[in-house]
């Protein structure tokens, strides 16, 4: 895709590891104003990355009013923590419109696979924000983890992205787990709590996405592990973070 739009242009892709600003968002932030502040938080990441590199603007692909977040009034409130602007180039745009424009292109396949950080999002999130109260919110959490993660920043040349990475094709996938497989349920505790992971024959461990790059390694290297998430979208992208980082003992469950 990027050969065929824009290959004369030098162009290079920033990766900013969001797992532990995620993980300060959920123990600390409000269930209602999650959404918000995380967004808040990306700009604010981006804001520093684009300051050092002479960056005059931020882009982002938010629609108005298509999810929660994006209602004018939260947007004002997630424009507020930077100083750069923002362009919204699919603001007015349908959604359907816009799903019809990445078929065309070639990106549909890809945005469909794309995992998000879904958990931060709540069953009943606001959608009319007040400044204050989200920035009381924020007040809440350790900033140093947000400097921390721009710190750890990734950056690859554009054309080179693909290579980086470990298809998440590659990565196995179970339906039925092997008798001595230990399965690990990477959901969030409210999804957990409100609908329980039970199998006969296999251990289960609750450890939510945010946790398993700190925690996981601390787990018996001899035992072989089952990531689960509703979806399986999350527990494929957890699994591919751990395999690049050596893990060859994770897999994926997915039921049948």
């Amino acid at each position: 895709i990027w050969k065929k739009y824009a290959s004369s242009q030098r162009v290079r892709f920033y990766s900013v590891p969001f797992q532990q600003v995620v993980a300060e968002i959920l123990k600390n932030v409000n269930h209602a104003m999650m959404g918000v502040v995380l967004k808040r938080m990306m700009l604010k990441a981006a804001e520093k990355i684009a300051l050092e590199n002479g960056i005059p603007a931020l882009v982002t692909g938010e629609a108005v009013a298509q999810v929660s977040s994006q209602t004018l009034t939260n947007l004002s409130v997630i424009d507020e923590a930077t100083s750069q602007l923002v362009l919204r180039p699919l603001a007015t745009t349908d959604k359907e419109d816009i799903i019809a424009t990445a078929r065309k292109i070639g990106t549909e396949e890809f945005a469909r696979v794309m995992p998000e950080y879904c958990g931060v999002i709540s069953d009943r999130p606001t959608t009319a924000a007040k400044l204050d109260k989200v920035k009381h919110e924020e007040a809440k959490m350790d900033m140093s983890v947000l400097q921390q993660a721009v710190d750890d920043v990734q950056i690859t040349s554009i054309d080179k992205v693909l290579d980086s990475i470990k298809s998440i094709h590659d990565i196995e996938l179970k339906s039925i787990p092997d008798i001595d497989d230990i399965v690990v349920d990477i959901r969030h505790p409210d999804e957990q709590e409100k609908a329980p992971l039970f199998l006969t024959n296999n251990s289960i461990i609750r450890l939510p996405f945010y946790e398993l790059a700190r925690k996981f390694p601390a787990l018996d290297p001899e035992k072989n592990y089952l990531l689960y998430c509703d979806k399986g979208i999350m527990s494929e992208l957890q699994a591919q973070e751990l395999i690049e980082q050596g893990c060859e003992n994770v897999q994926v469950y997915r039921p049948g």
